[in-house]
């Protein structure tokens, strides 16, 4: 969610997945103020659910040494459980290096997969 000054207004932007949730939240926030649903442009773009594969190939070679050993590290450890096992802090002791360069390196990895995966995903329901 984030938020921008217009002039004398306020502008919220809330990403919501289903239109049920949309207009229910737009009905509830109407009647406190005024209230609309604008587009976000890029719901075009989006690979419908029946459309998606099975399965993406991607390339972990786009990864860096030091980013793969930072994801598969926090993965062994739990950092992606819910809730999670080991925080950065944790993580970035046994790595040796700073609690922002192991968030740098995760948040980079994390990037390139999803990244990987998306674009499989489009090419493969476009093609």
């Amino acid at each position: 969610m984030s938020d921008e000054s217009i002039d004398d207004r306020f502008r919220i932007t809330v990403t919501v997945t289903d239109e049920e949730t949309i207009l229910d939240l737009v009905d509830r926030v109407d009647d406190v103020v005024d209230a609309r649903v604008v587009p976000d442009g890029g719901a075009d773009d989006l690979v419908p659910p029946q459309n998606r594969p099975s399965s993406v190939r991607v390339d972990l070679r786009d990864l860096t040494p030091k980013q793969w050993e930072a994801l598969e590290l926090a993965f062994k450890r739990g950092y992606y459980d819910q809730p999670r096992s080991v925080d950065l802090q944790a993580l970035s002791e046994e790595l040796d290096i700073s609690k922002s360069a192991v968030s740098q390196r995760l948040r980079s990895a994390e990037a390139t997969v999803v990244e990987s995966v998306l674009e499989g995903a489009m090419s493969a329901s476009n093609g």
